[in-house]
């Protein structure tokens, strides 16, 4: 069996991403990571975003380094990469905001973590990625210094 890496990082959009775009990076991710072999879930809340990056290790590393070049991206930051016996997310998801437009609610791979509470796979329990996505789905993170961020044992 291969191993398997699970990577979370945490990152600043440049500029504020539409509905629309958020769609289209959902649309051109799930193709990418799919065809490398990486399943996960990223968030996009406040001009930051969180994601789980899983697959093997050097499908991860692969897509963390082109995460660290995409220019629509600043302050890249690893917070937890650990070895996983299995996945825990079944292909790639994205969650964000709470858009308005019906569509974007049933376009394939979108994930209600963020508005609706809605659980993450049974397998993250107790894990620092688990840990880490509920952090972020519980904090008002827009414009908030880089500084005043702490990561304190209060997941939401």
């Amino acid at each position: 069996m291969t191993q398997l890496t699970s990577l979370v990082y945490m990152s600043v959009a440049v500029d504020e991403m539409t509905d629309d775009q958020l769609v289209a990076m959902l649309r051109e991710a799930r193709l990418r990571n799919d065809a490398l072999g990486v399943s996960g879930l990223l968030l996009a809340k406040g001009g930051r975003f969180m994601q789980v990056l899983e697959g093997p290790a050097w499908s991860v590393e692969d897509r963390y380094a082109a995460i660290e070049r995409d220019p629509r991206h600043r302050d890249v930051k690893s917070l937890s990469r650990e070895d996983i016996g299995e996945r825990r997310f079944d292909g790639w998801s994205m969650a964000f905001g709470n858009p308005s437009d019906d569509e974007v609610r049933e376009e394939p791979g979108f994930s209600t973590f963020l508005t609706e509470r809605s659980g993450l796979p049974s397998g993250l329990t107790g894990s620092p990625a688990d840990w880490l996505l509920r952090w972020f789905r519980g904090r008002d993170l827009q414009d908030v210094p880089e500084e005043r961020m702490t990561l304190a044992r209060h997941a939401a």
